[in-house]
């Protein structure tokens, strides 16, 4: 059962604080792939980078030097949509739990 199954599930049983611990520790994750397509000479490079904030772990995955500074700079906005889907992620799950009355 995918992350996303198992928080509904939780959700259609009313663990609503088990559910949002769930979501909470995926939102805390985002992968961030960058590519390139070099017309000139049909090449490609791509970056990829992959954050998570509860293991404290960044990993980086770099190819070739055209797209590097591209890369970075979302990689400096990943803890802004890290925090803008937590924020968003909370939101939902008060609404959920000001209304599971009616879910039951």
């Amino acid at each position: 059962m995918s992350k996303i199954e198992e928080v509904k599930a939780k959700i259609r049983n009313g663990e609503i604080e088990e559910a949002m611990a769930m979501a909470m520790s995926e939102v805390m994750k985002i992968e961030i792939v960058t590519t390139t397509n070099d017309q000139n000479n049909s090449s490609s490079s791509s970056y990829r980078t992959f954050i998570d904030l509860l293991q404290n772990e960044i990993e980086h995955d770099l190819g070739e030097n055209q797209v590097e500074n591209l890369h970075f700079q979302e990689v400096e906005k990943a803890h802004e949509k890290i925090l803008q889907n937590a924020q968003s992620l909370q939101k939902m799950f008060n609404i959920l739990q000001t209304n599971i009355s009616e879910f039951n």
